[in-house]
């Protein structure tokens, strides 16, 4: 394992978690049970605790697998082939996705809960391990795959195109500032693939929580019921974009700033392997 990207991954995940979790607090409401924005202070920072706790081991093995992956496959298919890109892509979202599934389960509970006093993290999940069992924390775990798989062969074949570009394939020559470009770009293409499934995943995910559970009884029927009742409720062409304004605010200043810090502190080193060879 490479150390140095660990510890920038860390880095990385930590910085953009402090920064952007007041807006992901307001991307889960958007998605799942709306109403007013306007909340007090502690509301839009709640969930922080396992969202950084959680994200942050999410995040470096998101990263070191795609590395790992990409460096592994170079002497076969290239390193900057598309080939790499979305196998390599493919395996860190799967290598990764159990650590996020319970990430956003244990930080979305915690984010549109609205009945009594907020509770900590620790009372959080003796009430989903109470209820539901190990099962409530992996709760859409397979819809988790069918959203974030493809978004994460959509973002790595876009970023590593775009930063080609940029750079006319001497990527080491990019700054902090065209990182953040490139995977704003990517990003914003990522994101336009895959919200209608994003939003479907984040309420199943939430299905089982109070708030969510009174306002939509059926959600716990599964993945074809929200689905229905997401169009139901929003007509279809609303229902693909449900939530996505918000989602942009989100993540594409978020993945900038980690990208950016990513790169600096440890560029990928699959790409000066190449070009010292």
């Amino acid at each position: 394992m490479d150390v140095s990207t660990v510890v920038s991954s860390v880095v990385s995940s930590v910085s953009v978690k402090l920064v952007f979790h007041p807006v992901d607090t307001l991307r889960t409401l958007s998605q799942t049970t709306g109403g007013s924005y306007v909340m007090p202070i502690h509301r839009y920072w709640a969930g922080l605790l396992p969202s950084i706790g959680l994200s942050v081991p999410g995040f470096t093995a998101y990263i070191v697998a795609y590395r790992q992956c990409k460096s592994m496959l170079s002497p076969y298919v290239g390193n900057n082939s598309l080939t790499n890109y979305i196998v390599s892509g493919a395996v860190a979202e799967v290598a990764s996705s159990g650590i996020w599934t319970p990430t956003e389960v244990l930080k979305g509970r915690m984010q549109i809960a609205t009945h009594g006093k907020p509770m900590t993290t620790m009372e959080t999940i003796k009430s989903i391990y109470k209820a539901e069992g190990i099962r409530g924390f992996m709760h859409g775990y397979f819809m988790g795959l069918v959203v974030f798989v493809p978004h994460s062969v959509v973002w790595w074949v876009s970023y590593e195109r775009i930063r080609e570009y940029m750079s006319g394939n001497n990527v080491s020559s990019l700054t902090a500032l065209q990182y953040g470009e490139a995977a704003a770009i990517a990003t914003t293409t990522a994101v336009i693939a895959t919200n209608f499934l994003d939003v479907v995943k984040t309420r199943q995910q939430l299905a089982h929580s109070p708030e969510v559970a009174k306002l939509r009884p059926t959600d716990t029927q599964g993945v074809r019921q929200i689905a229905k009742n997401l169009i139901k409720e929003n007509g279809f062409w609303r229902a693909m974009t449900k939530g996505m304004g918000m989602r942009f605010i989100s993540t594409v200043p978020s993945s900038a700033l980690a990208m950016a810090i990513m790169e600096t502190l440890h560029p990928d080193p699959s790409i000066a392997m190449v070009q010292e060879d």
